[in-house]
């Protein structure tokens, strides 16, 4: 194998058949992405203690409901304290009784006096409630903000692992490509090239998509530490025929990589035919049990725990967890 590899260039093909994405044309990649953080959603190590939020957004709610009878005890409180001074200081008087009480009989400078401090300090009073209320209205606000924001920081992470799980099931990549296809408009052959393109760009190889109508029998080019290779993609519940075998062979040839990759749902049979041009022509066949080992390996080093369990996994993987080895007996048949 060469030290220096290339892509072929866009034009390599007369007439600008060969056409080349780049690796931004995949989309978003579950397995480079960074697991979302409490910062990039204005959260800070205090605002995940629950006891203080739960203390002060029940403290704010109170306070709120409370300001009405705040705001008119302001005024009550200090006009109840007038009635009670004037009271002590002129003596007995029957509001209900007009020859025992008369407005016009009144001194009109206490009454006035009386009046107006009531109003002064109800007023005052009034501007505190106020202030309080405020204060409180911006709490609470503030509380539910955090919340919202917790709770979208929540969904967030719940995304980022469900897109990695997802991934190490045999459903995703059996039924889930075709769901993914159907929106997009795209083929499930395509779908698939561009998850196993994510694979490669998270093992660190230079990876290009090539996803024209007339795509020379190549669905993906990618540079890495092992060289050069070509990627022929096989969407399909049976496993792949001779003659794309042989067509791997000849493209791996004609763009003089270091090898060609055939990955599919199930490996192309264990013939003498197809173990010819594997020696050969330098291919790899890899079915869907080496993706699963490299999706649950990805995982766990992203994650840090163990992927979860699933049973139809026993399919393409033994149980230490290593793709299956079709042998020629078993898969003879399937020709």
């Amino acid at each position: 194998m060469g030290d220096v590899v290339s892509f072929p260039a866009e034009t390599f093909v007369s007439n600008g058949m060969l056409k080349l994405s780049s690796s931004d044309a995949l989309g978003p990649n579950p397995w480079t992405r960074e697991q979302p953080v409490a910062q990039e959603f204005g959260l800070g190590e205090g605002d995940f203690d629950d006891v203080k939020l739960d203390g002060e957004r029940e403290a704010s709610r109170a306070q709120l409901v409370e300001y009405p009878w705040r705001f008119v005890s302001a005024f009550l409180v200090p006009a109840t304290v007038f009635v009670g001074l004037y009271f002590y200081l002129v003596g007995s008087f029957d509001f209900l009784n007009p020859d025992v009480f008369s407005l016009a009989a009144l001194p009109r400078f206490e009454w006035a006096a009386y009046l107006g401090a009531s109003l002064i300090l109800g007023a005052l009073t009034a501007v505190v409630q106020t202030g309080i209320h405020l204060n409180a209205t911006k709490k609470h606000a503030q509380s539910l903000k955090i919340m919202r924001q917790r709770e979208a920081f929540a969904a967030a992470k719940a995304e980022w692992h469900e897109n990695l799980r997802a991934r190490t099931t045999t459903a995703f990549w059996r039924d889930e490509i075709h769901t993914i296809a159907k929106a997009k408009g795209s083929t499930p052959t395509a779908v698939f090239s561009q998850e196993v393109a994510k694979l490669f760009a998270a093992w660190g190889w230079e990876v290009k998509l090539n996803q024209r109508a007339n795509d020379f029998g190549v669905d993906m080019f990618a540079n890495g530490k092992d060289g050069s290779a070509i990627v022929q993609c096989k969407h399909l519940d049976t496993s792949p025929g001779m003659q794309d075998v042989r067509d791997l062979a000849g493209c791996r040839h004609a763009f003089n990589a270091d090898f060609g990759l055939l990955v599919s749902i199930h490996p192309p049979s264990t013939s003498r035919h197809n173990g010819f041009f594997s020696d050969k022509g330098q291919l790899e066949f890899w079915h869907l049990g080496h993706l699963l080992e490299q999706c649950m390996t990805l995982y766990k080093q992203r994650t840090g725990t163990p992927p979860p369990q699933d049973a139809t996994r026993a399919e393409f993987l033994n149980s230490d967890g290593t793709p299956i080895t079709w042998q020629v007996d078993q898969k003879e048949a399937a020709e």
